[in-house]
């Protein structure tokens, strides 16, 4: 598959478009601090407790739901992403708005297909606007897989009525990248770590550098 034939992108959130430093902090170091006062406890102790949980639910719908880890902690954790004190951190990567009105000029359809929750994606997406460079958004919990399940990549597929012959994910999660490759997508890494991967066609540092590769 040559690049230039590409007619449908795929283009995860976090990490690929968003800074994710947002995100560690809110879950590292803001709602422990919250767990804290609200149960009167040390912030060493409520770390412990935090990303114990977190790490339990990683990878699975619960991880990135909103609504349950309001239940789960007893914290409106929609609120406290709206708060800006947060809402400041969320950060656009370099030259990304250059880059999506690049690659709709070349006539691509572009769709944001991402793990976030639809609460989540609403409080990020109201900072910036990405909407309207995008043919449609894909919150995963709206097909009931998440992204690192390939039944995700089968459904999506059908969803859009997508030839992944003709397709292409940029994304930063090696996870998400091998089921996507396994249900017939390939990928494009972003990461400007060096570790190389045989899953996908081809990495990039940034997502600014897609343009040249299309």
């Amino acid at each position: 598959m040559q690049l230039k034939d590409i007619e449908h992108i795929l283009i995860d959130m976090d990490g690929v478009l968003l800074d994710t430093k947002y995100d560690n902090y809110f879950w590292q170091e803001y709602i422990p601090y919250i767990y804290s006062k609200k149960n009167n406890m040390s912030l060493e102790q409520a770390v412990k407790i935090t990303h114990s949980l977190f790490h339990y639910k990683k990878n699975t719908r619960d991880w990135y739901d909103l609504d349950y880890w309001t239940n789960i902690l007893d914290i409106d954790v929609t609120k406290e992403k709206k708060k800006k004190e947060t809402m400041k951190k969320i950060k656009l990567k370099k030259n990304v708005i250059a880059t999506l009105e690049d690659l709709k000029n070349k006539n691509k359809k572009l769709y944001l297909v991402t793990n976030a929750h639809q609460k989540t994606l609403d409080i990020k997406l109201s900072k910036f606007t990405l909407n309207e460079y995008f043919d449609t958004i894909i919150c995963s919990h709206e097909l009931r897989y998440v992204k690192e399940d390939i039944q995700f990549w089968y459904i999506l597929r059908q969803h859009l009525n997508l030839d992944y012959k003709k397709s292409i994910l940029i994304e930063d999660t090696i996870d998400n990248i091998n089921s996507a490759y396994h249900a017939g997508l390939k990928s494009i890494y972003v990461n400007n770590m060096n570790d190389n991967h045989p899953t996908p066609i081809s990495k990039i540092g940034d997502f600014s550098e897609l343009s040249s590769s299309l």
